[in-house]
This record gives C-alpha cells, structure tokens and sequence, in this order.
C-alpha cells in the first residue's frame, strides 16, 4: 500500500463529517458562539483537510 493512502482516506471521512455538521447554517444566519455543533463542524472541515495536504505530501514525496 502506497504510503500517505491512510491519512487521505481518514481525512476525507472527517471533512465529509464536518461539512454534514456544518451544512445547516444559513448564509443570512451570523456565526453563533454557543453554536457548538457549526463550531465542531468547522473544526473538523479543517483537521480533515490538514489530513489530506500532508497525506498528498506524502503520496508525492514517495
């Protein structure tokens, strides 16, 4: 198996959770602080991609 395959692979599982979290809220809807489950979306959107960067760094590095 080709090295960084894992990371890509947990990094789209966790970018597809954060965007089904963070699909509820609205354009017109600001930001709400105690809106924790749009927080932990975002969250998530960002670690996921983080994943499949360095994941895809790795697949081209090898």
């Amino acid at each position: 198996m080709k090295k960084g395959l894992i990371p890509v692979a947990l990094g789209t599982v966790v970018t597809a959770t954060g965007l089904m979290l963070d699909a509820k809220q609205n354009k017109k809807d600001r930001f709400n602080k105690e809106d924790y489950k749009n927080m932990a979306g975002a969250l998530l959107v960002g670690a996921g991609v983080a994943h499949i960067a360095l994941g895809g760094i790795d697949i081209a590095k090898y």
